[in-house]
């Protein structure tokens, strides 16, 4: 497990360079590079649903949000077209998408089918 966080945690370029890739492919549904981008924006914005000065449960939202965001961005886009864009080993890929799935699975089904996950 640990190993797997030290791939994913070597490969944050790369994994910044897959997101910034796919929301410019136009292969890629455009509903989904918008709920992408709407994540991100969650993230990065003061207000939460569940408050970030609360210990640990605090960030947890934005990483179940941002995964969710991620993980449908990656199943629309498939296979072939995320190879494409990943720069690091495969490997790393291959840590990166069991996390996001991993994560991802904790959000309620409703609102993953909200996010197109």
């Amino acid at each position: 497990m640990m190993e797997t966080f030290r791939e994913v945690a070597r490969s944050v370029p790369a994994t910044l360079q897959l997101v910034y890739r796919l929301l410019r492919d136009e292969r890629v549904d455009e509903r989904k590079r918008a709920t992408v981008v709407a994540a991100l924006a969650y993230v990065a914005l003061p207000f939460d649903f569940i408050p970030d000065r609360l210990p640990i449960i605090g960030r947890v939202d934005d990483l179940v949000i941002g995964a969710t965001a991620l993980q449908a961005l990656i199943d629309d886009a498939g296979e072939t077209i995320v190879r494409e864009h990943w720069e690091a080993s495969e490997k790393s890929l291959e840590a990166l998408l069991g996390l996001v799935s991993t994560v991802s699975s904790f959000m309620p089904k409703p609102l993953r089918r909200l996010v197109g996950a």
